[in-house]
């Protein structure tokens, strides 16, 4: 289990066999309750009566929206899916925070679970990143030129112009000419290059070889 920490807030990311399963928040925004509420597929009035139950029962509030026949089962499934994974991408927002990792077998028996391999994970969260432009400083200056590494891929799985913009990262190309290649905009291509270099799939291509400098020893006075 990773515990992410950004100010009062605390968000867990549970995995198992390199693949994200579960996620947790502290935050009210995410619960389940609030997500349907904004969807509009829950009035206030039925959502302050899960609250109530909630508080009363202790039990999940799924169970409970389950309970008072607001969503189907395949419905709340679906809906508990997509809390958990948004929830794992609202972390990549934070400018801040910090982590722990705990190891055991939490949430492992869990109804509802993801299976997203990590490297997935890093691409979708890198994606929703709301500053390109911070992302592209990481990655150094207009001038510098990315190349790939040797890290396979097997569980990523790209888009075709994102696909395209790896097939571009040749050893020779700076990077603004690579944010800059269309048909995707640049703040997507900056995010997807970004994703790319976390993951270690591309790297920044450092200069090689010796640079001769010659010195001309004058005699004194000149």
């Amino acid at each position: 289990m990773l515990e992410c920490r950004h100010g009062d807030e605390t968000k867990k990311i549970f995995f198992d066999n390199g693949q994200v399963i579960f996620a947790s928040s502290s935050n009210i925004a995410d619960s389940l309750g609030d997500k349907l509420l904004r969807d509009g597929k829950i009035t206030r009035e039925q959502y302050d009566e899960s609250v109530r139950r909630l508080k009363t029962t202790g039990k999940r509030q799924g169970t409970i929206l389950a309970e008072m026949k607001l969503l189907e089962p395949k419905e709340l499934f679906v809906s508990v899916r997509e809390q958990i994974q948004s929830i794992v991408w609202s972390i990549f927002g934070w400018d801040s925070g910090t982590v722990a990792f705990t190891p055991g077998r939490d949430k492992h028996l869990e109804f509802v679970k993801l299976q997203i391999p990590i490297p997935q994970a890093v691409l979708q969260g890198v994606r929703r990143m709301p500053d390109a432009r911070a992302l592209v400083a990481r990655l150094g200056s207009r001038a510098t030129i990315l190349q790939k590494s040797n890290v396979p891929v097997d569980e990523l799985h790209l888009g075709g112009d994102e696909q395209r913009l790896l097939d571009a990262v040749d050893g020779k190309r700076v990077l603004s000419d690579l944010v800059n290649t269309p048909p995707l905009a640049p703040g997507e291509n900056a995010r997807i290059l970004y994703a790319l270099f976390a993951l270690g799939v591309v790297t920044v291509k450092r200069p090689t070889g010796q640079i001769k400098v010659q010195l001309k020893v004058g005699t004194p006075g000149e």
